[in-house]
């Protein structure tokens, strides 16, 4: 049986109490538009995306106006936003060897299914997830994960107790709390994706552009040309996917001030970067957003080019899909970070 999308008008009326400022990992972002593009030539009974037509800014779905030209360059403008970031970027504090970085990640995600006789059903599932990572990464990380909250946009608690949840609620709410060294936490299955790094000792883990850590950093040029050349190539020539590596980079805590004011001025060098929203509106922070835009989906970075701070990544669609008009935010990233005395400690407010 083919699933029930929901109208723009639809969605803005059912998360229309939700409060302001989504933020999604990367790994759900991916997930979830892998999913959602394969839908169109594969049915299935469920799928999962994080914040699938659901922009949570200001209580509503949002559609975001392309205002790029069709040259192939980067704009005047682009260049003038990522050259204003890089000389404003500022160094970010460090842990002491007795100290943990913190980082945390709020989402807001979209999980849909059907009743086991074909009833829709879709939830909003509010993810929190917090890391504690040691100074010395081989020691011991800290991770807790919860929902915080859920609410229906389709169907009802009574629906899903009755006919059943399709999956739905495979996951409680309570929070979950993980331990390991290197980050190495239990239930982590290292034939996911092939990573080179499963199994290795934590020193000699070379890291990637989305998992930056220092080795990896440490590996960066800060010749703004030589690290372009560096992103281009390991992007297999591709400006989101470059665009998104760049991303993973400039959100790591432990990335100094001289590799992310090298990286904004690298990419300067982007093809086809475009300033797609001057005032963009993230977890409650304002920055300029800059895209570029592949055939099915654009990419967005959000800066404030002011103090050169990074805020995070967004995903717009250019086609739709399941129903999910084109111009629809389909995810957002955002993560924050800071440094506290122990595992667990959060940071003050």
């Amino acid at each position: 049986m083919t699933e029930k999308m929901w109208t723009e008008e639809e969605l803005d009326r059912a998360i229309g109490d939700q409060p302001e400022g989504p933020a999604f990992t990367a790994e759900a972002r991916e997930r979830a538009l892998a999913r959602m593009l394969a839908a169109e030539e594969k049915p299935r009974n469920r799928w999962l995306v994080a914040a699938a037509a659901v922009t949570l800014v200001a209580g509503s779905l949002i559609a975001v106006p392309a205002l790029w030209s069709d040259d192939s360059g980067t704009t005047a403008s682009a260049a003038e936003t990522l050259r204003r970031a890089a000389a404003a970027t500022t160094a970010q504090p460090r842990p002491s060897a007795s100290q943990y970085q913190y980082v945390a990640t709020h989402s807001w995600d979209l999980g849909s299914a059907t009743t086991g006789t074909g009833k829709p059903l879709s939830v909003l599932f509010h993810n929190l997830n917090e890391v504690w990572i040691p100074t010395d990464r081989s020691a011991e990380w800290l991770e807790r994960r919860a929902v915080l909250d859920r609410r229906w946009l389709v169907g009802s608690e009574e629906l899903a107790a009755s006919e059943g949840d399709g999956g739905l609620f495979a996951e409680d709410a309570s929070t979950k709390e993980r331990r390991g060294p290197c980050g190495d936490f239990p239930g982590m299955n290292p034939d996911l994706g092939g990573d080179p790094d499963w199994g290795r000792p934590c020193a000699e883990r070379v890291g990637a552009w989305h998992e930056p850590n220092p080795r990896f950093l440490a590996s960066l040029p800060t010749s703004p040309q030589a690290l372009y050349d560096r992103l281009w190539t390991d992007s297999r020539d591709d400006a989101e996917n470059a665009l998104s590596n760049a991303g993973h980079v400039l959100a790591s805590p432990e990335a100094s001030r001289e590799l992310r004011s090298a990286l904004y001025e690298a990419l300067l060098n982007l093809p086809g970067l475009r300033v797609v929203e001057a005032a963009a509106n993230l977890d409650g922070r304002v920055g300029t957003a800059l895209g570029v835009s592949g055939e099915k989906t654009r990419d967005d970075i959000i800066i404030d080019p002011g103090s050169g701070r990074y805020i995070g990544t967004r995903r717009v669609l250019l086609q739709p899909a399941e129903g999910v008009p084109a111009g629809t935010n389909i995810s957002f990233s955002a993560v924050d970070s800071a440094v506290v005395e122990h595992a667990g400690d959060k940071p003050a407010k």
